[in-house]
């Protein structure tokens, strides 16, 4: 939820732009902070995008090694 709240304190609500502007604040935490993968460390994930009425997108996320 981190880069979740950082991106939208940052640039706020941007619609469904906001998720790749989260993977990406993911990925640059991840090496930052010398994880192993890019999703904060962790193999896998779960990425739900919600849109207008009832819009959900899910989305199985599979996290790739960071390589230097």
């Amino acid at each position: 939820m981190g880069p979740t709240k950082q991106v939208l304190k940052e640039y706020g609500n941007m619609s469904s732009a906001c998720v790749l502007f989260i993977l990406d604040e993911m990925r640059r935490k991840s090496k930052e902070e010398g994880k192993e993968t890019t999703g904060d460390g962790h193999d896998w994930g779960v990425l739900f995008g919600f849109g207008p009425g009832l819009t959900v997108e899910t989305l199985v996320l599979h996290g790739q090694p960071i390589v230097e």
